[in-house]
């Protein structure tokens, strides 16, 4: 008879263990005495029994308490025929089973060692540089965008919000992590989010300062929604890429319809919540350098005449309306 494999699965299928079973019978319950011993209280001493029946295995419930279940389809079964990848639930514990003969998938390749940039995501001592740096880049831009009377005190109270944030954030990926992968991760995941979010605030600068040198009117929201898009799907895919088993093909896919969906949504919402009219200019009152501007400048002269076109327009507009 050939040797079979016994698997212990944990909730999510994955392997906790393999024992190699050649000598039958053999017994399975939460006794020493057994051949494999499995810690679950809802097993009995002696659960079950595999024994050789006319050249094949056969697994039999030992008049356990709980008894002997099968998967497909889940009923309860006093004795079931083992064949390759027979699946079987006895107390709150998966079994499956395989032959030496089962085919595996094919090894993947390493393609190279890990990088440098790997290495420092994933490492504790830079954590804390980067929370650092990442405070001081909060600080600086909100003291840049303010027009208000700033003090250091107010700048960090700005910026605590954000950082509690971002840990917990960080926190709850990294118990999937725990809970999927038997990492933590932690570091990797708060480095990822605090360097992707500076990335933001970086590309949204960028992006006002494009349509204020060149005078291109909506071309910010433009580049930022593009841009969000873009960063979001990075964000959750270095986040699926740690905490899950998936693919890096599926991972990609995953992360672009989480970003596309949750940015669809913040931006509903937004447009739900705006007024249809609003006196608040659209333009920033941020005061930037003025050899930032790159568009060409407009003479009194045809500002004048651009404002007498408005006005006649408006002036047939409402002769029409009356």
């Amino acid at each position: 008879m050939d040797t079979v494999i016994v698997e212990i699965l944990d909730r999510f299928g994955k392997i906790k263990e393999r024992h190699r079973i050649d000598k039958f019978p053999c017994t399975i319950g939460r006794g020493y005495q057994n051949t494999i011993i499995l810690d679950d209280p809802y097993i009995s001493p002696q659960h079950l029994v595999i024994s050789n029946k006319n050249d094949s295995l056969v697994i039999k419930d030992t008049d356990s308490r709980n008894g002997l279940f099968s998967l497909q389809p889940f009923s309860k079964q006093s004795e079931i025929l083992i064949k390759d990848d027979t699946r079987i639930r006895v107390g709150h514990t998966d079994l499956r089973f395989r032959f030496t003969n089962h085919k595996i998938r094919d090894t993947i390749e390493e393609r190279d060692k890990p990088s440098q940039i790997s290495m420092l995501l994933t490492s504790g001592f830079i954590l804390p540089v980067v929370w650092i740096v990442f405070i001081a880049a909060m600080a600086a831009n909100n003291y840049i965008e303010d027009t208000s009377n700033i003090t250091l005190q107010r700048l960090l109270s700005d910026v605590y919000p954000i950082m509690i944030f971002l840990v917990l954030w960080a926190l709850g990926w990294s118990i999937i992590s725990k809970i999927v992968t038997h990492r933590f991760y932690f570091a990797f995941h708060a480095i990822w989010v605090c360097c992707l979010t500076l990335a933001s605030i970086v590309i949204d600068n960028f992006a006002n300062y494009y349509e204020f040198s060149f005078a291109v009117t909506g071309s910010a929201d433009f580049i930022n929604l593009v841009m969000d898009i873009v960063v979001t799907t990075i964000l959750f895919y270095g986040h699926l890429h740690y905490s899950t088993s998936l693919s890096p093909a599926r991972a990609k896919k995953m992360a672009l319809v989480s970003a596309v969906v949750i940015l669809g949504l913040v931006e509903l919402g937004s447009l739900l919540r705006s007024p249809e009219f609003s006196n608040t200019p659209e333009y920033s009152g941020i005061i930037r350098p003025a050899f930032f501007i790159m568009a060409k400048k407009q003479t009194l002269d045809d500002f004048f005449k651009d404002t007498n076109m408005l006005k006649q327009q408006v002036d047939t507009a409402t002769a029409e309306d009356s």
